[in-house]
């Protein structure tokens, strides 16, 4: 009995170390997938528990685990950021509302557990708003398939087209065990193959994180090798670089696009969108701005976060932040007070 409520409460304390991280980390593609897969391990290993200390069908059907309902919330984050929304930051306020369907899990289960008199009545009401989880996590399937395919030309973050793959692939697995439930098939021998599927979901989150940070060691490689004038300057005619159509080229890049506000925007994408190359960039940046790629880029995010603060002056400062394209709080305040000298707060005012 003890081991029951010993795994009610560390679930419980688990999903609020997750909704901390969620809360701050949610900038990052990986660290939103990353979470994800945590907590469907975490929901399949208390039904693992579930079975081994009750049976499947008393208690599992009867009270099923809380946990997943986080995972629509983590694909509407991704799917969010991706397409650089603004009401992303919104979504911060489902976290109440689910954190208390897992503490009515927690009280539920507990009450069940010690054969409590009130346990039928915390048990009911629990699947009353339970039954549309279903319909919850299908809606937001079909909100991120959505909007990943109608923005899908704006989406410039590499992990988008392989996500939108990810999301009609979990899609397809919930649809087909509606139907072999609605059949009236055995839904044991499918909910054990669609566990199975899992495994698929994180070979490829785990591959795309690996192809992610090789692709962020190789950049930041190729930045310090392009932001070196002296070697950049050694195999360049610099006389047949037009620097002006080059300059003018990347300000009205940054004046006209939103793309540069993917945490992940690179010198490579700011060539092939701009069919420059890379060393005439790079040039151009040292030479004629008297800067570098990245400092150029996010003094220009800054601007656009002081352009949204301006227009709503209630929004969190951090969130904004995030949605700049900044993947760090301290990044962020770093380039602000050299842009303006001053705290965001102090700006407003």
């Amino acid at each position: 009995m003890l081991y029951i409520i010993m795994v009610v409460v560390l679930q419980a304390l688990i999903t609020l170390t997750l909704l901390l991280y969620l809360i701050k980390n949610r900038e990052s593609v990986l660290n939103m997938l990353l979470l994800y897969i945590g907590v469907v391990a975490l929901d399949m290993g208390y039904e693992y528990f579930i079975i081994q200390r009750f049976g499947y069908e008393p208690v599992l059907y009867e009270i099923p685990g809380s946990l997943r309902v986080f995972k629509g919330l983590i694909f509407l984050y991704i799917t969010t950021y991706l397409i650089h929304s603004k009401w992303r930051d919104k979504l911060k306020y489902l976290i109440i509302p689910l954190t208390l369907v897992v503490v009515h899990h927690a009280i539920a289960l507990t009450a069940k557990i010690f054969d409590l008199s009130w346990a039928d009545m915390a048990i009911k009401s629990y699947q009353a708003y339970f039954s549309y989880y279903s319909y919850y996590w299908l809606a937001c399937l079909v909100i991120c398939i959505y909007f990943l395919t109608r923005y899908r030309k704006n989406i410039t973050h590499p992990v988008a087209s392989n996500f939108r793959y990810l999301v009609s692939y979990v899609l397809l697995g919930v649809l087909v065990f509606w139907v072999v439930y609605q059949l009236g098939w055995d839904t044991l021998i499918y909910q054990k193959i669609y566990s199975l599927l899992f495994l698929f979901q994180f070979g490829w989150i785990l591959y795309v994180y690996i192809l992610t940070y090789q692709h962020r060691l190789l950049e930041q490689q190729n930045t310090s090798h392009f932001s070196a004038p002296k070697e950049t300057y050694q195999y360049k005619d610099l006389s047949k670089i037009d620097f002006d159509a080059v300059q003018n080229a990347i300000v009205s890049f940054y004046q006209e696009s939103h793309v540069y506000l993917d945490e992940e925007f690179t010198l490579d994408q700011l060539s092939s969108h701009l069919k420059i190359s890379k060393a005439d960039l790079s040039i151009t940046f040292n030479k004629h701005l008297t800067t570098n790629f990245h400092e150029y880029t996010n003094k220009n995010r800054i601007q656009h976060f002081k352009q949204i603060l301006s227009e709503d002056p209630s929004a969190s400062v951090i969130d904004l932040a995030f949605q700049c394209g900044f993947k760090s709080k301290s990044t962020f305040y770093k380039y602000f007070k050299k842009e303006f000298d001053c705290l965001p707060s102090q700006l407003i005012h």
